[in-house]
């Protein structure tokens, strides 16, 4: 089974809570959140930022604007999945958000970005 396949079957919304199977699309939402795990976590390189949470939504919650409430983790060897409170992980900091911004700016342009 891949990666996709395995999240569709054992991952649920982190907005709705339901059911990712029948969802065309895997919408991974990267979180200006800390995540407090090591697994799948998301970063940038460039701007040298890195272990920030993401939650995984299905296409209805995409198309109807519905925050994720719930951030996602799950082990190395996929025995676990764990959902956090997205309110009770730790912003990301100003810094932090102002070299994502700047980079994100220079890479697609203003007239783009955000």
């Amino acid at each position: 089974m891949d990666v996709e396949e395995w999240i569709r079957k054992n991952v649920k919304c982190c907005a709705c809570g339901g059911s990712l199977r029948k969802s065309e699309h895997i919408n991974g939402v990267m979180l200006e959140r800390k995540a407090k795990w090591e697994n799948n976590t998301w970063g940038n390189v460039i701007a040298g930022v890195s272990g920030y949470a993401i939650a995984i939504v299905c296409d209805e919650c995409v198309k109807k604007r519905v925050e994720p409430k719930y951030a996602v983790e799950w082990d190395d060897d996929k025995r676990e999945v764990r959902y956090h409170p997205i309110e009770q992980l730790e912003p990301m900091t100003d810094k932090e958000k102002s070299l994502l911004e700047m980079l994100q700016e220079s890479m697609v342009g203003r007239a783009l970005a955000g």
